[in-house]
């Protein structure tokens, strides 16, 4: 066997062995494809799939308050009527311990403010008032309830604090 030959020979296996890995790279490049193609579409079902379960969960609350939003209606419907200020303010209070316990029964618990130490985790002190006491960093007035859940701080009390005199 010459020595060209031998060359030939090398050159045609380095040849094939070229083309099989182009071939690999092009299966591999394929089959990336398809598992990005795949990916996209997974991601886009799971939004899809969040959007569903969020409008259930909407629903859900919704139908749960509209019995107090109906109450509220046949009691201003029934005001109007009857003028009885004594049972639209029975009504009224029997639909507030309706809402009362719809909110408890979600966890949702409101934030003890007045006469506590400020806490700028649970209150957003929109007043602050000198004194002269020791009485500083005290919740003067809450002029908005706030509530948390679990633990969790879902609206806070909005309150006017005393700050000590220098």
């Amino acid at each position: 066997m010459s020595e060209a030959q031998s060359q030939q020979e090398d050159l045609t296996g380095q040849n094939e062995l070229l083309r099989a890995k182009e071939q690999q790279i092009k299966e591999l490049t394929e089959r990336l494809q398809r598992l990005q193609a795949d990916f996209d579409n997974y991601r886009k079902r799971i939004a899809r799939e969040q959007e569903e379960l969020f409008r259930r969960l909407e629903d859900q609350l919704i139908l749960e308050v509209l019995p107090l939003y109906d109450n509220m209606e046949r009691a201003f419907r029934s005001f109007n009527k009857n003028q009885d200020r004594e049972s639209f303010v029975e009504g009224m209070e029997r639909i507030f311990a309706q809402f009362h316990a719809f909110l408890e029964g979600r966890g949702v618990r409101p934030i003890a403010a007045l006469g506590e130490l400020y806490d700028p985790a649970l209150h957003e002190a929109l007043i602050t008032v000198e004194v002269a006491d020791d009485s500083g960093g005290k919740v003067l007035e809450e002029f908005e309830r706030g509530y948390l859940r679990a633990g969790r701080l879902l609206k806070p009390s909005k309150v006017k604090v005393s700050k000590r005199q220098p």
